[in-house]
């Protein structure tokens, strides 16, 4: 029994200094400043901003095809029988013939009209730089978001390990006073079992808490673009879990949510439909180019060469195109699809404002509630103890009440979770994600 009780002594100091702060190593972060580091430092915010520059070479690239284009050609040939590379000029100037001959000279090709492609083509780039430049701040919200989430999480299981070690240092108390009584042959062995595999539970309890706590803070420091390892040090997170006013108005809300970086990529996508349908469209349509250019030709047998530029137009009329007409239907199927999504988004929206308006209604009432049963359940378990250190009560009516000290104060801790989730939820929701940076 000593040696059990060794045991148990050097799991317990294990477990309390697993929850001293570290001050000398630990970093202090508040939650503004673990938001502003994972905004700066996430890796994710790099690639969208990546995605912004693509776009803006995109609308660069549709630009260019407003603007003449200037190429150098040149070809080289070898048949079975002589042909007239250089026609005849006049009566008296013959044409030269040869079985192999080449020509090279720079070309000048100006579109005149394309069917409306080029200039929707610059829109469809353009609006895809804005789609971009939406898809950023999405990533920043999302980024914000899970940042906060997991910011509260850690500060959840800290209060939930902090109320568990208070547990477990009084069941050790009352272990030893269990054993001192049971030593007098006071109370019964099953009055001391009954003590100590509470104190296991509640020391297993503990671990778990420890160990989620672990995993949490790496994810913070995933979030912040710190790459994490076995030795990472410890986070003193200055911020609290308390229950802030918050006035969540529906219409206002919704409002607000039409600037939301989510609701306005779809609604953008029903304008990138029907762009594409007009470039669908314009494939349908005649094409004019102006070309000019020079040319040098020469023969190889016999040896002849001659230089001559031209001008002119060309002209493209599509008469009859399967794959065009196909994608023109489907650009329509497109733009349909594209405003059923958008009306799913918004009503998405609605259902998650709602959500998290009933949310913050529901735990702000549970956070009035549970901090009762908190003070109650305390004074309960203070009765209890003076009542079984008088010999009125037993040890079934101490280990319940001391449980229910325990959930109590976990339920107000899940209460004040809840409610600050609500908070991000509906700042989610609207899109409004500044706050958090503010």
């Amino acid at each position: 029994m000593k040696q059990l009780d060794m045991i148990r002594m050097i799991a317990l100091v294990a477990l309390s200094l697993s929850l001293v702060p570290v001050t000398a190593h630990s970093e202090q972060l508040s939650l503004k400043e673990a938001v502003q580091r994972a905004v700066t430092g996430n890796p994710n915010m790099a690639e969208a901003q990546t995605g912004i520059a693509v776009a803006e070479k995109g609308v660069e690239s549709a630009y260019g095809r407003n603007y003449p284009r200037l190429s150098f050609e040149a070809s080289i040939n070898q048949r079975q029988d002589p042909i007239p590379y250089i026609p005849a000029q006049s009566a008296k100037i013959a044409a030269r013939f040869s079985d192999s001959y080449a020509s090279l000279g720079p070309v000048l090709t100006i579109p005149l009209y394309q069917g409306g492609q080029v200039m929707n083509g610059v829109r469809l780039a353009e609006l895809r730089q804005r789609v971009q430049e939406d898809s950023f701040i999405l990533t920043r919200n999302e980024l914000i978001a899970n940042t906060v989430a997991t910011y509260n999480k850690i500060l959840q299981l800290r209060a939930l390990a902090e109320s568990s070690q208070r547990a477990v240092t009084a069941l050790e108390e009352q272990r030893k006073n269990a054993q001192l009584l049971f030593d007098l042959g006071r109370i019964a062995r099953v009055d001391l079992l009954k003590v100590e595999v509470q104190k296991v539970n509640e020391e297993q309890r503990l671990l778990a808490l420890n160990e989620a706590l672990k995993n949490a803070a790496s994810t913070l420091y995933t979030l912040m673009g710190v790459p994490v390892g076995p030795d990472m040090p410890p986070l003193q997170l200055t911020d609290k879990l308390i229950p802030s006013e918050m006035h969540a108005d529906f219409e206002t809300g919704l409002a607000i949510a039409e600037d939301n970086p989510k609701f306005k990529i779809f609604s953008k996508a029903v304008d990138d439909a029907e762009l594409n349908r007009k470039l669908a469209f314009g494939r349908l349509l005649p094409t004019l180019n102006a070309v000019a250019g020079y040319q040098q030709q020469f023969g190889f047998n016999p040896n002849f060469n001659d230089g001559v530029w031209y001008a002119g137009a060309t002209l493209s009329m599509p008469l009859f195109d399967r794959s065009s007409y196909a994608d023109l239907s489907r650009e329509r199927f497109q733009k349909e699809r594209a405003t059923q999504k958008k009306r799913s988004v918004e009503n998405q929206i609605r259902l998650d404002l709602r959500v998290a308006q009933a949310s913050l209604t529901e735990s702000r009432k549970r956070i009035f509630a549970t901090e009762q049963a908190v003070e109650q359940s305390r004074e309960s378990f203070r009765i209890e103890q003076e009542k079984y250190g008088q010999g009125a009560g037993t040890m079934a009516d101490l280990l319940l009440a001391q449980a229910a000290e325990a959930q109590a104060e976990a339920n107000y801790t899940q209460a004040l979770f809840d409610y600050n989730t609500a908070i991000l939820d509906w700042h989610k929701a609207s899109g409004d994600m500044e706050v958090y940076l503010k």
